[in-house]
């Protein structure tokens, strides 16, 4: 198991990796703090509940939303081969966690104890189940421009019909650009981000009615709903 290598890296809030990528596979992790992946046209908001699973030579950009303290392990061909072909976001397990930070952070391993540590990590990284927590942009200049509007104010109710003028093309087009390239309906595209920027704001201690709030639900009991609609679960496990 000598294919795995891991850092421990501490970061404070605003801190920015630019665009870069690896020759290795990588796990991301936050033992405590929250991050904001990107990769290409995706957005993935991480908190110490999830990690992501970034495959060999693909760019990404980390902006650190808190302080935080970044364990990471780069798994070197072939083993990474073995593992997932696209970056997905998961929900760790204690066990999954605890073997990360204890290799990541761990002085003086015993060899033999190390090299079983890797293995159950392998493993029980494999088990994981992989979570919808990311959100596709649309690369269209017209429909980018309407989505960072969006993300920078969620809380906004115009209709796709308003968005088309500032886009400068009908309702009709603004539609289908979204639905082709982020896989969602316009309006699917816009509850799904308010969704996620809920888990932002929960994992800096929001409470679930101060967040729905903040993301343009109209109670807590509706973001509720949509969340457990989109996601299986409601927020209120974020905060457990």
């Amino acid at each position: 198991m000598a294919a795995i290598k891991f850092k421990e890296l501490d970061y404070k809030k605003n801190d920015v990796l630019p665009c870069h990528s690896h020759n290795e596979g990588q796990i991301i992790f936050a033992r405590t703090g929250l991050m904001q992946v990107s990769v290409g046209d995706k957005l993935m908001f991480v908190p110490e509940t999830r990690m992501v699973w970034v495959p060999p030579s693909i760019d990404h950009r980390i902006k650190f939303l808190a302080d935080t303290k970044m364990r990471t392990a780069f798994l070197l061909p072939p083993l990474s081969d073995s593992c997932f072909d696209d970056i997905q976001i998961f929900a760790v397990t204690g066990l999954f966690k605890e073997v990360l930070v204890k290799l990541a952070e761990g002085e003086n391993i015993d060899p033999k104890y190390q090299k079983l540590l890797k293995e159950v990590l392998i493993a029980e990284m494999c088990s994981l189940k992989s979570e919808p927590f990311m959100i596709t942009f649309p690369e269209d200049k017209r429909a980018l421009k309407v989505a960072n509007i969006l993300k920078e104010n969620p809380t906004n109710r115009e209709t796709i019909e308003q968005w088309a003028k500032l886009a400068s093309c009908s309702a009709k087009t603004l539609g289908r650009i979204f639905k082709n390239e982020t896989g969602l309906a316009f309006q699917d595209w816009r509850r799904q981000l308010r969704l996620l920027l809920t888990h932002k704001l929960i994992a800096k201690g929001y409470t679930i009615t101060q967040a729905a709030y903040e993301v343009g639900f109209s109670s807590s009991s509706a973001l509720t709903a949509a969340h457990k609609q989109t996601f299986g679960f409601t927020p209120g496990k974020l905060l457990r």
